[in-house]
């Protein structure tokens, strides 16, 4: 798996709610970064463990290298810190409401 320089980094799972939850905020705050799928099975996942020191999804690596795991809310509470909201993040959550995923992610 390779690194994407410059870019956050999601180690994450399209089955994941808690993923999903990660992902929309990002979307949310305008913010490119690369999605890099994990195996399903948690013992699988050497090289997630290795670059982020879990095995839980989501975790998080930022462009300075700091790495956000364990629980989404926290994940997201930290973006929050660091990145302001653009005004385009109301845009992004209308769109999600108006989706069937959004009473599953939202």
């Amino acid at each position: 798996m390779p690194s994407e320089p410059g870019l956050i980094q999601v180690f994450q799972a399209e089955w994941c709610p808690y993923s999903a939850r990660v992902r929309q905020r990002l979307n949310e705050l305008d913010l490119p970064f690369v999605a890099l799928p994990v195996p399903a099975a948690k013992d699988e996942r050497s090289v997630m463990q290795e670059r982020t020191g879990t095995r839980t999804i989501p975790a998080v690596i930022l462009p300075d290298a700091t790495v956000l795991g364990g629980d989404a809310a926290e994940i997201i509470t930290e973006l929050d810190k660091r990145f302001a909201e653009p005004p385009s993040a109301q845009a992004q959550r209308d769109q999600l409401a108006a989706h069937p995923l959004g009473r599953i992610i939202g």
